[in-house]
This record gives C-alpha cells, sequence and structure tokens, in this order.
C-alpha cells in the first residue's frame, strides 16, 4: 500500500505551522514556569517527574516560541505516525488521511501539542511503540522489537506513563496473539536497553523515598474533571465528540482483524486507570491505533469532512489563543480552557509582589507557578528567588533563619497564623484582564514574628499535588 505523503505531511505541517504561529501568544503556563526553575538544577529526576522536559525548559531561555517549538514538532511526528500505523493496518490513501486528521483535531492533543509538557512527548512515545508493533505483527522483522526498547528508553526520561502501555500490549499479546512476538530475543534486548536507560531516575526516586509514588497519590485523591465518574465521558472530551465515531468504529474494526491486541490493551488501560484514579488523559497515546483501524471505516462517510471541521474549529475556538488578550475573558476559551487561564497575569502577579517588596525580605510562593514568575519576571524588580514547598521546589531547601518579614501568596490567613505571630495582607493580585485564574484577587500576604525556625517548618510545607 502506498503511503499518501503529500496530505499526510500537508495535514502535520499545517497543524505544525497552526502551532507555532500562536505559541508565543498569552505567556507561560505555570507548569512551564515550574520546569524552568527546577530544570535549573540538573537531577536524574524530580518528585513528579523524569528529567528530559525540565531540563530543556530550563535551556530555552526566556523565548516561549523556543520553549514550545518541540511539542509542535511532536505534534507534526504524531500524526504522521498515526497515518503510517493505517497503512500498516491496509488503509489506503484516504484512510491515512482521515486517521491523520483524527490526530490533528483532537482537542487534548491541541492543548499538548501548544504547550511544553510531558503528555505530547509521552502520547507520542505511545503512538511510535503502536506503529512499530503494528508493523511488526505484518512483516514480523525483529529490528522493530528493539526500535520498541529504544523507543520506551527515551519515552521513560519524561513520563513513566509508558509502562503501563506496555504492560497493556502484553496483556493483549497475551490473550490475542500473536504470542510469538513474546519468544522473540531482540524483545528482550530492547527491554534491557529500556530497563538501563530508568535506573538513574528510578535510583533517584528510591533516594528520595519514591515521591512520585506519593505524586500518584495525590492525584487520585483530588478527582478533578469528576473524578473517576468523569473518566469515561472525558474520553469523548478529550478525542472531540463529534470524531468520536473514528475510534468507536475502530474498536469494532481491531476486534475482527489480527491486531486485536490493541483492543484488550485498550481495556486494560481503561480499568487501570479507573481503578488507580488516573488523570482522563492518560488515555491518549491508545487512540492512534483506534483512529487508525476507524480510518478505513469512515472514509467512506460522506459527513467526514464536517466531522473534522466542527471539531478543528471547536479546538482552536475554545483551546488555543487566537483571542486578544484584552477580550479573552469574554470569550468560551475563558470559561471553558483552565491551561489558557494559567498563562495569563504571571507579569503583573510579579509586579503586585514587588510593589510590596523590601530588601531582605524573604518570598515563599504557595504553589510552584508562583514561585516560577518571581524566578522569570523578577529580576527586572530586583526580587530574589522565591522559595517553595510545592513539588520539586521542596528539594531546594528554605531561607536561611534570620528572623527577615515573609512575603507569602497564595495562601490562607489560617495556615500563616500557625507559623507567624503578625499577618497581614500588603497588596493583592489583579491581572489586569479579568481572567479568573488561580491568582486572581489572591491576598498578598506579609508574615512576621516567625513561631518556628524553617529549619521545623520547610518540613511541614512540603507538598505534592
Amino acid at each position: 500500500m502506498p503511503i499518501a505523503w503529500r496530505p499526510v505531511l500537508a495535514v502535520s505541517v499545517v497543524a505544525g505551522v497552526v502551532l507555532t504561529a500562536l505559541s508565543g501568544r498569552y505567556g507561560y503556563h505555570r507548569d512551564e514556569l515550574y520546569f524552568r526553575v527546577v530544570g535549573a538544577h540538573p537531577a536524574w529526576g524530580y518528585p513528579d517527574q523524569p528529567p528530559l522536559v525540565p531540563l530543556y525548559a530550563a535551556a530555552a531561555g526566556g523565548s516561549l516560541v523556543l520553549l514550545r517549538l518541540p511539542s509542535a514538532l511532536a505534534f507534526m511526528a504524531g500524526v504522521v505516525l498515526t497515518a503510517l500505523i493505517a497503512r500498516e493496518m491496509g488503509g489506503g490513501p484516504r484512510a491515512q488521511t482521515v486517521a491523520a486528521l483524527a490526530w490533528a483535531v483532537t482537542p487534548a492533543l491541541a492543548v499538548g501539542g501548544h504547550l511544553m509538557q510531558p503528555t505530547i512527548f509521552d502520547v507520542v512515545a505511545w503512538t511510535a511503540v503502536t506503529f512499530l508493533v503494528t508493523r511488526w505483527v505484518r512483516v514480523r522483522d525483529d529490528r522493530l522489537l528493539l526500535g520498541v526498547g529504544l523507543v520506551t528508553a527515551v519515552a521513560l526520561q519524561v513520563k513513566f506513563l509508558i509502562v503501563f502501555f506496555l504492560a497493556a500490549l502484553t496483556v493483549g499479546v497475551l490473550l490475542a496473539g500473536p504470542r510469538a512476538m513474546l519468544r522473540r530475543p531482540l524483545l528482550y534486548a530492547g527491554a534491557a536497553v529500556a530497563v538501563l536507560a530508568a535506573l538513574p531516575g528510578l535510583w533517584w526516586q528510591a533516594r528520595h523515598g519514591w515521591p512520585q509514588l506519593g505524586m500518584g497519590r495525590a492525584i487520585a485523591a483530588k478527582g478533578t474533571d469528576g473524578g473517576r465518574l468523569g473518566f469515561v465521558p472525558w474520553q469523548l472530551i478529550d478525542t472531540g465528540i463529534f470524531t468520536a465515531p473514528i475510534w468507536i468504529a475502530g474498536l469494532v474494526r481491531l476486534w475482527r482483524g489480527p491486531w486485536r491486541l490493541f483492543v484488550w490493551a485498550y481495556a486494560f488501560l481503561l480499568v487501570v486507570f479507573l481503578i488507580t484514579g488516573g488523570k482522563h488523559y492518560y488515555m491518549m497515546g491508545a487512540y492512534p491505533a483506534l483512529w487508525a483501524a476507524g480510518a478505513q471505516v469512515v472514509e467512506r462517510w460522506r459527513l467526514r469532512w464536517v466531522m473534522f471541521g466542527v471539531v478543528a474549529l471547536t479546538t482552536v475556538g475554545l483551546l488555543l489563543p487566537v483571542y486578544p488578550l484584552r477580550t479573552l475573558h469574554a470569550t468560551p476559551e475563558a470559561a471553558i480552557g483552565y491551561d489558557a487561564r494559567e498563562t495569563v497575569g504571571w507579569p503583573a502577579l510579579t509586579a503586585a509582589v514587588a510593589k510590596v517588596y523590601r530588601p531582605g525580605y524573604v518570598i515563599l510562593a504557595g504553589d510552584y507557578g508562583v514561585a516560577g514568575a518571581i524566578d522569570r519576571y523578577g529580576g527586572a524588580y530586583g526580587l530574589p528567588k522565591a522559595y517553595s514547598g510545592h513539588n520539586g521546589l521542596w528539594y531546594l531547601g528554605p531561607p536561611a533563619d534570620d528572623g527577615a518579614p515573609v512575603i507569602v501568596l497564595p495562601a490562607e490567613r489560617d495556615q500563616l497564623t500557625r507559623y507567624w505571630s503578625d499577618v497581614r495582607v500588603a497588596g493583592r493580585v489583579d491581572d489586569g484582564v479579568r481572567i479568573d485564574n488561580e491568582e486572581q484577587g489572591q491576598p498578598i500576604w506579609i508574615c512576621r514574628g516567625p513561631r518556628l525556625p524553617w529549619a521545623r517548618l520547610w518540613p511541614e510545607l512540603k507538598r505534592l499535588s
């Protein structure tokens, strides 16, 4: 079956151009600000993730376009890989194009392709593994299985989630075949490469008490977006409600063909993430196989272009920064797009802190977004780096025990009066564009009269979320 390079690359390039053109709008996401700070302290790992994304974020400097470019490139690669999976499953040029479009318009992936976050790289790694496994089933070239190990070795430097996908594929192979895959020596050679690549990160986790497990428990306990009850409905939202028939058709087609293993893998992941309280978007890497299979059904539908058009317009209009910042508060994106709201207001927050700062004060950030904003923008105001007990920032240590006044935000008064005798509001955060995000309207506290030295207080401030 020929590869439909022209239409597939056209879809990939258009998507990449859109993402890159929009990458400099609004501002940093709170996660990106955090990655810049912890990545400036190179380590084999961090309590919430492996090292690769933070290290790159720290190296990218102050350019949002440069920071986010790898995400756009990864998104483009995912488009092409999904089309290639469709080809391996017998899809012609039209089915390959449909599969490419299914990836390109997906809401959850568009957000990942816009921001520098681990998710998009993790999903592309799952997609690459899917392509290698699918091709192996067709041609039985064992070098492809070694490739699975190499892709996994890289993916483990971004997220540990690919381990769940590999477990799901193993279950699929055991239940549906081809079981001959499990007897191939190069499969285990690839596994050895992946294990060796993971050892430094596992060593860091073990040395620090396995904080990644605590992070998993914190995610499950928080139960955002409906928690376990919302997990299945969010699959429709994440993949695009109007294009969901593609992957649903793919599940049916895969069950009837030689790639039934992907149906079992999907079911395994759904059950595991439901039980463990995983985030709904953890499933995204399982969909390329379903899109590729479903594309051969949907390619015959007359309404397929309407489906893609509706989801593409919805994705861009609700999740990407296309509106002028001054009018963003009045748009659907401000109401629906959490990630868009969290890219607004960081310079204004830093300026508000600078108004109440005096030389010698300590700045304590209640979350890593605030700490990252002070790090990125505070130099222009002569602000020192902020301290924080949130995630990886806690490991950077506390301030000196000199009794200096402390600027704290965000925080509640009841929290602060446990640790300081004099707690007063000195200012308030206002982003100036009326965006209702987590920082807007928060008081800026000045705390004096410490009740505990930092050495005793610091362990109490440790927080994973």
